[in-house]
């Protein structure tokens, strides 16, 4: 049989875009805390602890429990240096403020 004459293969399955579990998303949503490192890290950057605690206005143990339930919800990922950031599927656009989680769409460019 000629493959060349075969009707091409539609019936691929296409992969279902990663999001935040429903149950664990009201958890990330929680406090203002949580919205100004997410605003933060939505810049691009790289950044430790203590610099997110203060741009969170908490302690650098609060903001290492806020960044460990962020980080098991699998919105942000920690590399070399413990420096956190968003996961790249969550990551805007350069210069975006719109963070889009699956089942809501954070807008990041206001402020509390």
């Amino acid at each position: 049989m000629n493959t060349s004459d075969s009707p091409p293969n539609t019936s691929e399955a296409v992969p279902e875009p990663e999001f935040i579990k429903i149950r664990q998303l009201s958890r990330v949503l929680n406090g203002q805390a949580r919205w100004r490192i997410l605003r933060e890290l939505a810049k691009g950057e790289a950044l430790p602890v203590k610099v997110l605690a203060a741009v969170a206005g908490c302690p650098p143990a609060s903001a290492s429990k806020h960044m460990l339930l962020l980080k098991k919800a699998g919105v942000v990922q920690s590399g070399y240096g413990r420096l956190y950031k968003l996961t790249p599927r969550f990551q805007p656009e350069p210069g975006g403020t719109r963070l889009d989680l699956g089942h809501c769409v954070l807008k990041l460019d206001t402020k509390w």
